[in-house]
């Protein structure tokens, strides 16, 4: 089971590194705090204590996503009064973890203490400290010197080690750092501490997968050319601004100066396809280089053969790509896997959203009428080969009837292959779960999209043949659609197909993101507005994933009942598109209520789908990640839906 996320807690990130403590900067074991790299716990306790007791916590800043200090007072100790000594412990993480525990004594006289330190590793891989992988048992191996602790671990040619560096001599007891010392009224006394991590390999092993460029210049000059949003609506100012702070967190640079964004924190700050894709889809008014670079990061691990354990297919876009222990040594798949079904379509349809906010797509013709315009700019250029072979491999996936489905590979592979990819997500109307083969409404809606979109850049490129060839195939789907899941009596469409084609009725919030696609006619378009904002799917903070008249619903279901803002930014701006402003507004008008009921207007992954009326505090769901990405980026689209902002051409 996976920890709670809940309690408060303080972060501190650089790229795929990140430390989680409590509000006094400690960091205990049995929870998820940790200083983690690489998909590896490389610090799991790190407690301070004055005379064997924890400082009492007063307050903790964040002052940029690397950088926070931890304000603390002594509890009353022997012969010192509480709150006569002030801790100060600053802290910043880069390529490893950086701490000044800072002490000054307001007391008259000398006040002596001692100080300690309570530091271990267990090198959990990122499965395990989530609670998703049974915890396996390490030997780790511990060399202590006065200013120096390491840790040590190797399995099957592979090591990694923790050094901590004391700028003091530190004496060790029963696992213990500690150092004696006195205060003097007013007179600061420092402690500087340093972690670094270091993986390595024997010889005649694979080698690792390279560490991450560290890029906080250019992540800084992306942040200082960030828009500014000004409204008399004060939630639109403080989410804005927050969702600016998080994307900056959480962004990973690429070999040539982009971006690609991480799923989200604590447990996906890692390359997962269909959330980068969905989150730069979100957020064009913050400059093309998220969109680039997930274009080109994705465009470098894109499938070359076929390998089951991976799902890895030619031409295909990866899931999720990870380099903890277990992936390394292929316990689990994720080293670079591949089972999601929608991230290649959703690749496909980045790249056009690119083109058409880089002027490509400036002039909406049809197929037929466009002039050949010549090749098209770089880096646009670049990525077209990627996209062409991500095309090839939905071709070699459309089923006769037009749909592609989803299966897993093996029993180890995930269920849903989709954003809803819990177990539990497909849900017939009786509430029973369906099955793979699935053919899922949004997966078609993203193809239909991605093909139509296609057809214009090869029509500006002068390819009609292939401009009319995307555009038909993408015509064939939408029918399919039409005739095998729209459900008249709901007024939506289902869910999806299963194994025997028979509808998996489930009335849910996917149809939505055919809204988004622009798949349905305005007739059909307008009933799905209507059901989606129907009671028992608007819970008045947000559309549910599925409704509460379903006997599956569940309010704190991680996709059977839960509100999610990335998929409520993705309907409100379908149902802009359609003309459906007031529901548009009705949703997002919600979402920043989410948003400004969080201290600091941060709109986490998911919350529970409880009644607003019966329920009037935003529940929040045990374990969801903040900041994550594409909530991040829901708030960017709400903006842009609010504001009406289309490329030229749209």
């Amino acid at each position: 089971m996976e920890p709670s996320t809940t309690a408060r807690s303080i972060t501190v990130v650089e790229q795929t590194n990140f430390a989680v403590s409590d509000e006094g900067g400690d960091m205990l074991p049995g929870s998820y705090h940790g200083f983690f790299a690489s998909d590896t716990r490389f610090l799991s306790r790190f407690i301070l204590r004055l005379n064997g007791r924890r400082l009492e916590h007063l307050s903790a800043a964040v002052s940029e996503h690397q950088s926070a200090t931890f304000y603390l007072a002594n509890p009353r100790l022997t012969g010192v009064g509480a709150a006569s000594v002030a801790g100060f412990r600053d802290r910043r993480i880069g390529r490893g973890l950086e701490e000044r525990v800072r002490l000054i004594s307001y007391s008259d006289e000398p006040v002596r203490l001692e100080l300690s330190l309570e530091v271990d590793v267990d090198f959990a891989d990122i499965f395990e400290a989530r609670g998703a992988r049974r915890r396996r048992r390490r030997l780790v191996s511990v060399e202590h010197v006065s200013r120096r602790t390491r840790f040590t671990y190797e399995n099957s040619g592979y090591r990694r080690s923790t050094t901590i560096r004391f700028s003091r001599p530190m004496a060790i007891d029963d696992g213990r750092r500690s150092i004696q010392l006195t205060l003097e009224h007013g007179r600061p006394w420092d402690l500087n501490l340093t972690i670094e991590t270091r993986r390595s390999h024997r010889a005649g092993f694979p080698p690792l997968p390279p560490e991450r460029p560290l890029a906080p210049g250019l992540v800084r000059s992306w942040r200082d050319r960030l828009p500014t949003l000004h409204s008399p609506d004060i939630r639109v100012e403080r989410a804005w601004r927050q969702a600016g702070r998080d994307m900056v967190s959480l962004l990973l640079s690429g070999p040539r100066g982009d971006f690609l964004p991480a799923a989200g924190l604590p447990w996906y700050l890692a390359v997962f396809g269909r959330d980068a894709c969905i989150t730069a889809l979100q957020t064009p008014l913050l400059g093309v280089e998220v969109a680039y670079g997930t274009l080109r990061q994705l465009s470098a691990y894109q499938g070359t053969q076929a390998d089951s354990w991976r799902e890895e297919e030619p031409g295909k876009i990866p899931h999720e790509v990870r380099t903890g222990e277990l992936a390394t040594l292929g316990r689990v798949p994720f080293a670079r896997y591949y089972g999601s079904v929608d991230a290649t379509p959703l690749f496909v349809m980045l790249f056009v959203e690119a083109c058409r906010w880089n002027g490509v797509l400036g002039r909406a013709t049809a197929p037929r009428e466009r002039a050949a315009a010549g090749p098209l700019p770089e880096p646009l250029n670049e990525f077209l080969p990627a996209v062409e072979r991500a095309l090839d491999w939905i071709d070699a996936h459309t089923d006769a009837d037009g749909l592609l489905r989803y299966r897993p590979q093996h029993r180890r592979g995930i269920v849903n292959q989709v954003w809803k990819d819990s177990g539990d997500s497909m849900r017939y109307r009786n509430g029973r779960i369906a099955g793979p083969p699935i053919a899922a409404v949004e997966v078609q809606g993203y193809i239909i999209a991605a093909r139509r979109g296609m057809a214009e850049v090869y029509a500006a490129l002068g390819q009609s043949q292939d401009a009319l060839r995307q555009a038909a195939a993408a015509n064939v789907m939408a029918t399919a659609v039409d005739g095998a899941m729209w459900m008249e009596d709901e007024g939506t469409y289902a869910l999806g197909l299963d194994g025997k084609d028979r509808m998996i009725g489930g009335v849910a919030s996917n149809a939505g993101h055919l809204l988004w696609c622009g798949v349905p006619d305005a007739r059909r378009a307008a009933a799905v507005a209507e059901r989606l904002m129907a009671p028992d799917m608007f819970s008045g903070w947000g559309i549910r994933t599925l409704s509460n008249a379903n006997r599956g619903y569940n309010p704190i279901g991680y996709h059977t009942g839960s509100v999610w803002p990335h998929d409520n930014s993705l309907i409100a701006a379908g149902l802009a598109a359609y003309g459906h402003h007031e529901a548009a507004w009705r949703v997002i008008d919600a979402l920043l209520d989410a948003a400004v009921s969080d201290r600091l207007a941060r709109l986490p992954e998911l919350f529970a789908g409880f009644d607003r009326a019966s329920t009037p505090d935003l529940v929040p769901y045990p374990t969801a990640c903040a900041p994550q990405a594409w909530a991040t980026g829901a708030v960017v689209l709400s903006g842009q839906t609010m504001l009406g902002v289309v490329p030229c051409g749209r």
